[in-house]
């Protein structure tokens, strides 16, 4: 019932917009923006704003709408990578929400030396949709969570070297906030915060936090 008061969250960005000011102490980074299941373009509109309000060259996925099919965006989101890394000769960051962060882990493994960091919104590392209020629906969406399970933890097998954010919250009604913690990449830091699920796209904390992380790890790329 939480979820149902996540439109609070925009309103509450709204009132504070007029007084948040860009961040010009440091250099911006180039960050691609991926939404959750059943999320499209609109859902990461105003994250992706907010990031170039910051000075971060930020972009969208480019695929349109989240339908659930990892494997068929993959490909055609490392040549995106590729491409944004071209574009501004640097690497990218990566920021996916729910789904979108186990999407943009798959990334980080594929083509590791094209990404800076990535980003996870209550996104369950951990089980997939086993440990998510969907798990009812798996028959229509013809998920079988058991087998789901057992591909992802066999993905550890191969480490994402990335720097990884994790954020969770305890509010989340939709992901375990237990399934988002990563007990086994070798460089995870993980933060909790007060939003819901859906609000984490639209939470001034999340994206201060996000922003937060971003300076960190451009100091420690100048270091």
């Amino acid at each position: 019932m939480g979820e149902t008061l996540s439109g609070l969250y925009l309103a509450h960005l709204a009132m504070r917009w007029p007084s948040i000011k860009p961040n010009t102490a440091s250099s911006g980074s180039t960050v691609m923006v991926i939404p959750g299941f059943l999320g499209g373009e609109m859902s990461i509109a105003v994250l992706k704003q907010y990031l170039r309000h910051q000075g971060h060259a930020a972009y969208s996925w480019g695929q349109g709408f989240n339908d659930g099919k990892v494997h068929d965006v993959i490909e055609p989101l490392i040549n995106r990578v590729n491409y944004l890394c071209d574009k501004h000769g640097r690497r990218i960051s990566l920021v996916g929400w729910s789904l979108g962060g186990i999407i943009a882990r798959e990334l980080a493994r594929s083509c590791p030396d094209a990404i800076q960091q990535i980003t996870t919104l209550g996104s369950p590392v951990i089980g997939g949709p086993k440990f998510t209020a969907l798990k009812s629906f798996s028959a229509v969406f013809g998920w079988d969570p058991d087998s789901i399970e057992r591909e992802m933890q066999a993905r550890f097998e191969v480490p994402i070297t990335n720097p990884i954010v994790a954020i969770y919250s305890k509010a989340d009604g939709i992901v375990s906030w237990q399934a988002c913690i990563d007990r086994w990449s070798p460089d995870v830091s993980h933060h909790e915060v007060r939003a819901t699920h859906i609000g984490m796209g639209f939470s001034l904390e999340v994206f201060e936090l996000i922003q937060s992380q971003f300076d960190a790890c451009n100091r420690e790329a100048v270091a």
